[in-house]
């Protein structure tokens, strides 16, 4: 641990900048709570708990402890050489625990759109476990590698935590989150893709075109963000490595709740039709997110 006076300017400025990121994460991720909480509240609190559910409402309201809380201690907590570790600590790792039940759900979209086929589900699972399981890893050795300073700010009164490691680590778990969800995306699209060039009962449904939109626009999102991350972390001093790290985690949260609540929406609007239009058929993949209880 060191003082203020061996960290250079663009260290305490990174700090504070960091701190109005994920200040304003917390104001978003909270409007959209708000947003969406009617939608939550009639369609997905009272369905059965299932193993689904538990981890939607884990990945939706983690945010609440790693990005809203902690930023409140980080502001106003008493920050002292063991909470700045711990803090560090328990939110990376709350951060990147939300993130990956957020593709877990995803994946179960994803699977979905695919009619549930078995080989898809291997290969998603294998390529899953060789783009995630890395980034846990790599988390484990980038906080072996970090010193931990605190700081004085000018604008900001009292101490503030700052956390400095092998920058390279961070590039690396952006890359490999990148990587990964560019594959997600592409499997979404091409059945997507195929669906539109059909112009079949398929993409007329309102809840199959809710799918297959959210799920190519929300996958564009996330490996935009994500490779601007990869770009941050090349072309910034390595003060600026966790930037966006607050905004990108909630952002996996809303989209991916979007998604659940959309669809649970659609299915909700498509049921009451067809109980006034009987002949109505589903297709395949409606069926089959009927069933995944997404």
């Amino acid at each position: 641990m060191t003082d203020s006076d061996d960290l250079t300017p663009i260290t305490a400025n990174a700090v504070l900048l960091i701190q109005y990121f994920t200040v304003a994460s917390s104001t978003v991720y909270l409007y959209d709570l708000l947003l969406t909480l009617d939608l939550e509240v009639n369609l997905l609190w009272p369905s059965k708990w299932t193993l689904v559910k538990v981890v939607y409402l884990l990945q939706r309201y983690l945010p609440l402890v790693d990005t809203v809380i902690l930023a409140m201690a980080w502001q106003f907590g008493d920050i002292n050489p063991w909470t700045c570790k711990l803090l560090f600590r328990a939110s990376s790792w709350s951060l990147l625990v939300g993130m990956t039940l957020s593709e877990v759900i995803l994946i179960r979209r994803t699977i979905a759109v695919w009619n549930n086929n078995r080989k898809l589900r291997i290969t998603i699972f294998l390529f899953f476990l060789c783009c995630i399981t890395p980034i846990y890893w790599m988390l484990g050795h980038y906080h072996d590698t970090l010193t931990y300073h605190l700081i004085q700010i000018p604008q900001i009164p009292g101490l503030h935590c700052s956390a400095k490691g092998k920058s390279h680590l961070n590039f690396l778990c952006w890359t490999f989150l990148t990587v990964y969800d560019t594959g997600l995306l592409v499997l979404t699209a091409i059945p997507a893709f195929r669906a539109r060039r059909s112009s079949g009962a398929a993409f007329q449904s309102t809840l199959i075109h809710a799918i297959y939109r959210d799920g190519v626009l929300y996958y564009l999102y996330l490996v935009a963000l994500s490779a601007i991350n990869v770009i941050l972390t090349l072309k910034l001093p390595s003060d600026y490595a966790i930037l966006l790290l607050s905004l990108e985690r909630v952002i996996y949260s809303i989209l991916t709740s979007r998604v659940v609540l959309h669809i649970r929406e659609q299915a909700y609007q498509s049921q009451v039709i067809s109980l006034n239009l009987p002949n109505l058929t589903n297709t395949n993949t409606e069926a089959e997110f009927r069933r995944s209880e997404i």
